[in-house]
């Protein structure tokens, strides 16, 4: 951790990206074991991850039929 502190690097963005990145493409438990959480809060994060981008879409999407219907 201290080499990636003298480097610039924060370690809790650097996990939670990990994180993130992981519950996209492995299995809960997988998460789990890997990064000694429990699933419930592997779900969590696996729950956060998707709302994140679907929220994100929705005012995406939202946006730019505000702004065609502006026109």
């Amino acid at each position: 951790m201290n080499k990636m502190r003298q480097h610039g690097l924060e370690v809790i963005s650097a996990r939670n990206t990990a994180m993130l990145e992981a519950v996209a493409d492995l299995p809960l438990i997988v998460i789990s074991d890997l990064f000694g959480v429990s699933a419930t809060s592997a779900h969590g994060w696996a729950r956060f991850a998707q709302d994140s981008w679907t929220d994100y879409l929705a005012v995406c999407s939202n946006d730019e039929a505000g702004s065609s219907q502006g026109s």
